[in-house]
Parts: structure tokens; C-alpha cells; sequence
């Protein structure tokens, strides 16, 4: 009983199946769809807007769907003997239909928001497959699709390309606007006649040499630098190489046919492009403007110095005219491209380009980046290295500046010493050692081989172990007092009389505001209106 029953289930189960595919209607889910079918397929529509599903099967010519606003492409896998589908530019995000039409040659669904491409291994008579400007990730479904001839998947989401070696005829392969930086090994692709590639970040190919049928290459807006691969071909139709980084070009004599070039935005010079200029074949010829040519965006340099700037193109050319610019405005002209300043000085400082043409080539003018120059001091102080050798509260300090370290000096260096109040220059019992040095505020000079000269100001306060004592009587010893503090301060007499004000760091020398000098007493010295210190001044 139990063997009767599984065979009644497998019946009906086949049965619903077969009931299901043989449906004569279909209903369209996608209301756009439908409507274009009925507009230009009523014969396949029946008068409820169903698609008769047999006449839909035995249609063998073009399903035109463009411009329709189709999300739902769900119905035409009925179209089975068609062989040509434009789905183009609608919303359609799936397309598994696809697998279903067996007898598609050409498939057109560029310009939708697919994802994916099914698998094609059905259809056997496949040539054409336009997937472009979709959101596609990945074209590995149809890598061994060996019947392809052209294959258009620009404006995608795919970051690497798969293995094509078994396309073997594959005429058009188109890869724009793709996120990729490599191609596969394409040597095997040697049927190709189309090549375009154009808004990617590939930067070579090294199987370009074995494209010897390649009539179109299109590698504008790339990372490209080099086009000698291209050298052997000789089939070249149109080379669109604008806006890369290239700056070695392959044999154009050899290339009868090339008709249409395109060089500009490059690292191109007169002495690439010269040569090209007088041949015959070409009808477009596109090459201005070419990049900047590098030169150092910041120069710093000491007054002084030497220094030469260089424009390095062209060593073989002697045809080209350089002018140069500071600030945008002409300096000079010559035939070799340096500008040099022997030696460079402060005012020299600015911002440095040049421009560069070739009567030879008029249509074209190079320029360098902008350079700022800037020229400093011939040297300068970068640490001052004070040691007190010794200290007395009356005769002042031993000091020693030796360790202080000169940038941009020639030696040897000699240093003078020099007071600020009152201003006068310190005796050295050697190179770097002076003596009888008091609290005050100081210059320190140094002089080069080359007579350059460079200043540093510093303080040297009293010792910890000294008393707040001066005696002002100009035997220069203890002749005024040092207050190192930063600010205004106010002197008062034990009268609380204002007598003196300051501004500090500086040195009391024991006079007045009034124009006279203090008398012997005790002062007391309002830092900032905040701290106080008291002095004794003695005559």
C-alpha cells in the first residue's frame, strides 16, 4: 500500500512542475516591463496583459527593454530563441535570467545597478556582453566564456581583473572606470583590437608587446609612464594616452595607419615630441599642455651660499629658450635652463619657475612647478652654551662660551662679547673665556672665515650666594643691579617715594627718574606690581 502512495506523490508532484512550465500566460511582475511589451510586443500579450508564453519562446527577434525604468527583468527568460537583449539604462539589479536565454549572441545591460553576472556557460553563441556602468564586483563567471569577441565592463566595482587567457577571441576588451591597478597576463589575447582602460590606476602592462593587432589604445587618465610596448605594433589606429604619467613613447614611424594621437597632460619634452610633429599619417595630433616639470617645490639656503637651480630635459637639444621668473616676473632668458646665485643673499628670497619653447614646436609651452626659495642668514646661534667658571659678587664672573654651536659658519669663529648698559665691548682672556663679567643683559657676536656675523642676546644673573648690594660709583665693579624678571618694575625709597620705574630684564645704575642719582639707603624694588625684592645701594 505504502509503494502506491510514494508513486501517487511523485505523480502529482511532476505533474504541478510540468503544469507550472507549460502555463500558457505569464503575469509580469514589473509593471514598466509590462508595458513596454505591450507597446511593442502586443503580439506576445494577451488582452489581460499576460505574456503568451509559447509565442514568447518561438520569438527569435531582438527584445529591445532600454529606457524602460525596469527593476524586475522576471519574464524574459521566455524570450529563449532571441538573440539580441537591450536592457540598457533602467534600474534592474538582478539578471538571472539570463542563464535561461540560450540563444543570446549579444547581450546589451549596461547602465543598471547589477551586481552579479550569472552564469552565461549555456549560452554557447554568446559574443557580445555590454555590463557597464553597473555595480558589478567581479567578472570571474565569464572568464572561460571562449566565444566573447567583446567584452564592455567600464564603470563597475571590480578591483581585479581574472585570468582571460582562455579568450582567445576576444577583439574588445573595456575596463574603464574600474578600481583596478593590474592587468592579468594578456598575451594569450593576441586577437585584440581594442584596448581601453582609461580611469584606472594601472600603471603598466607587460604583455603589451604581444598585441600586435591592438588598433585602438586607450589609457587615458592612468598611471601609465611607459608606451615603448607598443613599439612592434604596427597595426595602430588611435592612441588616447592624455592626462598619465607617461614619458617614454614607442616607434611612431612604423605605424602607417595611426591617424589620431593624444599625448597631453604628461612628462613629455621638445625632444619626445619634436620628432613626431613632421610625420605625415597623422590627422590628430594632440600634445599641449604637458605636466610641470620638477624642480625642488622649497629651497632653503644660507646667505652666502651657492646655489643653481637646473631644468634637467632635453641634454641633446640646443634649440630651447628658458625664461626665468621670481615672484611672476622675468629675470632671464638663456639657452641651458640653470639659474644660479653665486652667492645667494636675503633678498634673493622668493618664488622661482621657468617657462621653456622650441620655435620647432610653437603649440607648445613647458613650465616647471613654482620653488620657494628661501635664503636665511649667512649663520646663526642655535644653542649658546654659557659655563660660569668661577663668581665673585664684586668683580663678577668667569665665563666660558666655548660649546656654543654655529649653524652655517666656515670656520674658525670669533666671538666678541658686549654689554647692553652701558654698551661696551668685554675683554676675553681667550677665545671663549671673559672675566669680571656682572649681572646684566649681554650680546654675544660671531664672526666667520667669510665675515659673516650672527648675534645672541642672554642674561647672566647674580650668583645665589651674593647679597642685594651695588655701589654705583663707575669703577665697574658692582656698578648697578640686575633684575632678570620680565615686566615693569617700581623703585621706592624707605619713604615710600616712587623714584625710579623700569622695564626688565635690565639694570638699576642707581639713578632717578628725575635725572639724578639715588642716595645711599635701602630700596625696595615692586616686580609687576606682585612681587618685591629689597637693594642696598651703597656710595
Amino acid at each position: 500500500m505504502k509503494k502506491y502512495l510514494y508513486i501517487s506523490v511523485i505523480y502529482f508532484l511532476f505533474a504541478g512542475i510540468y503544469a507550472a512550465n507549460a502555463q500558457p500566460y505569464y503575469t509580469i511582475p514589473d509593471i514598466n516591463l509590462r508595458n513596454v511589451l505591450i507597446r511593442d510586443y502586443p503580439a506576445y500579450m494577451n488582452a489581460e496583459g499576460q505574456l503568451n508564453v509559447a509565442a514568447a519562446k518561438m520569438m527569435s527577434a531582438d527584445l529591445n527593454l532600454d529606457n524602460a525604468d525596469i527593476q524586475n527583468p522576471d519574464g524574459i527568460q521566455f524570450f529563449e530563441k532571441t538573440g539580441i537583449l537591450r536592457l540598457r539604462n533602467n534600474r534592474v539589479t538582478n539578471v538571472s535570467q539570463l542563464s535561461y536565454m540560450k540563444n543570446l549572441r549579444r547581450i546589451y545591460v549596461n547602465g543598471n545597478q547589477i551586481t552579479s553576472i550569472p552564469n552565461l556557460a549555456d549560452l554557447y553563441q554568446l559574443i557580445d556582453l555590454y555590463v557597464g556602468n553597473n555595480k558589478i564586483t567581479s567578472i570571474a563567471s565569464i572568464a572561460n566564456k571562449t566565444t566573447l569577441l567583446y567584452l564592455n565592463a567600464a564603470g563597475n566595482a571590480l578591483t581585479e581583473i581574472p585570468d582571460l587567457s582562455a579568450l582567445v577571441n576576444l577583439k574588445t576588451l573595456a575596463l574603464d572606470f574600474n578600481s583596478i591597478s593590474v592587468l592579468p597576463d594578456l598575451s594569450m589575447n593576441s586577437n585584440l583590437q581594442q584596448l581601453s582602460i582609461s580611469n584606472t590606476n594601472i600603471h603598466s602592462i607587460p604583455s603589451l608587446p604581444t598585441l600586435l593587432n591592438l588598433e585602438i589604445f586607450n589609457c587615458e587618465k592612468t598611471n601609465m609612464t611607459d608606451l615603448s610596448g607598443l613599439h612592434t605594433n604596427t597595426k595602430l589606429i588611435k592612441l588616447l594616452a592624455q592626462n598619465c604619467r607617461v614619458s617614454t613613447l614607442p616607434n611612431f614611424a612604423n605605424k602607417p595607419n595611426l591617424t589620431t594621437v593624444n599625448l597631453s597632460e604628461n612628462y613629455l619634452t621638445f625632444e619626445d615630441l619634436i620628432p613626431l610633429a613632421s610625420l605625415p599619417n597623422f590627422s590628430v595630433f594632440t600634445y599641449a599642455p604637458q605636466k610641470n616639470i620638477s624642480i625642488p617645490a622649497y629651497v632653503d639656503i644660507r646667505e652666502r651660499n651657492m646655489y643653481t637651480y637646473q631644468i634637467p630635459i632635453d641634454p641633446a637639444l640646443t634649440t630651447n629658450t628658458f625664461t626665468w621668473y621670481k615672484n611672476n616676473t622675468p629675470l632671464l632668458t638663456n639657452a641651458t635652463g640653470n639659474y644660479s646665485f653665486a652667492p645667494a643673499f636675503m633678498s634673493d628670497s622668493g618664488i622661482y619657475s621657468a617657462y621653456i619653447t622650441n620655435a620647432a614646436l610653437p603649440g607648445l609651452t613647458l613650465k616647471t612647478n613654482t620653488s620657494k626659495l628661501t635664503v636665511r642668514t649667512c649663520m646663526d646661534i642655535s644653542k649658546l652654551n654659557i659655563s660660569v667658571l668661577s663668581s665673585d659678587c664684586r668683580e663678577g664672573s668667569l665665563i666660558d662660551i666655548a660649546g656654543t654651536t654655529v649653524d652655517g659658519a666656515v670656520a674658525p669663529v670669533n666671538y666678541i662679547l658686549q654689554s647692553t648698559s652701558p654698551v661696551k665691548n668685554m675683554t676675553g682672556i681667550t677665545a671663549t673665556q671673559f672675566p669680571n663679567i656682572i649681572p646684566g643683559t649681554y650680546v654675544l657676536q660671531a664672526t666667520d672665515s667669510r665675515n659673516c656675523t650672527t648675534y645672541k642676546t642672554f642674561l647672566l644673573d647674580k650668583g645665589s650666594d651674593c647679597e642685594s648690594v651695588f655701589s654705583p660709583n663707575g669703577d665697574g665693579i658692582m656698578d648697578n643691579y640686575f633684575i632678570p624678571d620680565i615686566g615693569t618694575v617700581r623703585i621706592y625709597n624707605t619713604s615710600k617715594k616712587l623714584i625710579k620705574t623700569l622695564q626688565v630684564p635690565g639694570a638699576w645704575d642707581g639713578s632717578t627718574d628725575a635725572g639724578g642719582m639715588a642716595d645711599s639707603g635701602y630700596y625696595v624694588i615692586i616686580i609687576n606690581e606682585s612681587g618685591s625684592i629689597g637693594v642696598s645701594l651703597m656710595r
